[in-house]
């Protein structure tokens, strides 16, 4: 990346009050989780999301649905959070006297394990089930839960605590993203591709509300255009390397 964007950027930083970071499955990509739709390692390329991950498909054959959705939480369980998870945490540790936000679309809860304090996930955890009624119950996701089971409160399905297709956000979750968007200073967008509604608009509603926006992203995204710096690298790299100036110039 180019020495003159991370002094720019490191200097935007330190001048500003509010700080988002807004993540997407390229964050986690480097910690073996894929991505839904990429190449040939994509999690959609051998099963049918509507089938695995809609609400019809979960209502229509829970067991298949929950079989797949369990084994994708065991596969986060066995990864962990990488560098670039661990960067954005530090980033946040160097930003004492900020509001720092992560918004993310991932449901790893990789951004919390890293030490992030203030996350946001707009679609949901892996590591979590509640009553499909939303009657109250929720509990973890734990190694006894192996099959769907009923809600011991109301009797309704209980159901991995994400955002299925077919659904919408959480309104109160995506409401604390849309105010921290529209009052960041400056706002990050990692690892996206930005084709996710609503979640995508979220940067450009952040730019229109004054904020400065920089996409971290090995490709060009539908963003790109719109950012005020587009840089083309990974998370790691990137907020390894503005941690590193921030620590050298000094908060």
């Amino acid at each position: 990346m180019q020495s003159m964007k991370l002094e720019s950027i490191a200097e935007i930083v330190r001048a500003a009050s509010e700080v988002v970071i807004f993540s997407g499955a390229g964050l986690s990509a480097d910690s073996g989780i894929p991505t839904f739709r990429d190449g040939a390692t994509g999690l959609w390329n051998n099963v049918d999301p509507d089938e695995v991950a809609s609400i019809e498909g979960f209502l229509r054959n829970p067991q298949r649905a929950w079989s797949w959705l369990l084994g994708l939480r065991n596969l986060i369980d066995d990864r962990r959070p990488n560098a670039g998870h661990y960067a954005i945490a530090r980033l946040e540790e160097l930003c004492v006297a900020k509001q720092v936000t992560v918004i993310t679309q991932n449901i790893d809860g990789y951004h919390a394990r890293a030490g992030n304090e203030n996350v946001l996930e707009v679609h949901g955890t892996i590591h979590r089930v509640r009553c499909h009624r939303h009657c109250g119950f929720v509990a973890g996701w734990d190694e006894s839960s192996l099959d769907p089971y009923a809600c011991p409160a109301c009797g309704a399905p209980v159901r991995p605590d994400l955002v299925m297709f077919g659904e919408a956000l959480d309104e109160e979750v995506f409401a604390n993203a849309q105010l921290r968007s529209l009052t960041a200073d400056v706002f990050f967008a990692v690892g996206t591709s930005f084709t996710v509604q609503p979640a995508a608009r979220l940067p450009l509603w952040a730019k229109r509300a004054g904020a400065v926006v920089i996409e971290v992203n090995p490709h060009p995204t539908p963003l790109s255009e719109a950012a005020d710096y587009a840089i083309r690298s990974g998370a790691s790299p990137f907020f390894a390397a503005l941690c590193a100036n921030l620590e050298a110039v000094g908060r």
